[in-house]
């Protein structure tokens, strides 16, 4: 290699002065060459060099949003509250896909077995938006935990939002996988009440416990409530009237106490 640069021309390359074809020109010598490399350096202001290097991190490091996470600001949620929610591992991809995936194969149980199928669809279906709510958010659970304690919102606020997100993400391949395949009566949305209920009900005992923990107790609570009432043949006891008042009524209940005691929750 016997051309090199001179210091004219690394200050006009530096000044941005060189047409398209000389700049492409030096640039390709530049990547060959560390002498002509030294000498363009000093050329560069120091605030460019670090305004360019910062501007180049920002991109490499910035996390690629997931699909949730671009639905969100799609339908103008601002971006810092878009990657807090989606920053929940129950607001994945892979655990929606999951939730339905449990569904489809419980409502394909409804349709082969009759009434119990039914039952079994019915009390499955609102343990997974509360399975979802459990890992939303929390100590051990929340990959951004302690990004949401910085954050400019209360906990309480953190936790509603993703409870919400969780609950319609979930509630949608339900009521759409149900209808399609069972068929659209009342029976098909039984399921909706007690899944409130039970979410609102975990929520406000996570107050005292771990999420998780709450969703896992309420789930069991409510398992047990379906296989006493399924003992000696399948029955829709769990779904009737009064008991759907009764769903009803904890989750008013609930959410009142939550609201009332939203600052015990920061």
């Amino acid at each position: 290699m016997t051309w090199h640069m001179d210091g004219g021309l690394a200050t006009r390359y530096a000044d941005g002065d060189l047409d398209a074809t000389l700049a492409a020109s030096v640039e390709a010598h530049l990547l060959a060459c560390a002498q002509c490399r030294g000498l363009l350096a000093p050329q560069v202001p120091r605030a460019r060099l670090d305004r360019v290097w910062d501007e180049i991190a920002e991109a490499v490091d910035s996390p690629v949003p997931g699909p949730f996470e671009r639905l969100l600001r799609l339908v103008g949620v601002r971006d810092h509250t878009a990657r807090l929610l989606a920053a929940a591992s129950s607001l994945h991809l892979s655990w929606i896909s999951a939730g339905a995936l449990v569904l489809l194969f419980a409502v394909l149980a409804a349709r082969e077995t009759t009434r119990w199928g039914l039952v079994g669809f019915l009390a499955l279906a609102p343990i997974v938006p509360v399975a979802g709510v459990g890992l939303a958010y929390g100590r051990g659970v929340d990959p951004a935990y302690e990004i949401g304690l910085a954050a400019p919102y209360s906990a309480f606020k953190v936790m509603l939002m993703r409870a919400a997100a969780v609950l319609v993400t979930s509630a949608l391949p339900a009521f759409v996988i149900g209808f399609a395949l069972l068929g659209q009566n009342w029976t098909v949305a039984a399921w909706l009440l007690p899944a409130l209920a039970l979410t609102s009900l975990s929520l406000v005992l996570s107050r005292w416990f771990e999420p998780a923990h709450c969703a896992l107790a309420v789930s069991i609570l409510w398992l047990a409530g379906i296989a006493g009432t399924n003992l000696r043949e399948p029955s829709l006891a769990m779904f009737s009237t009064v008991g759907q008042l009764g769903y009803l009524t904890i989750t008013v209940v609930s959410g009142v106490l939550l609201v009332a005691r939203r600052k015990e929750f920061s």
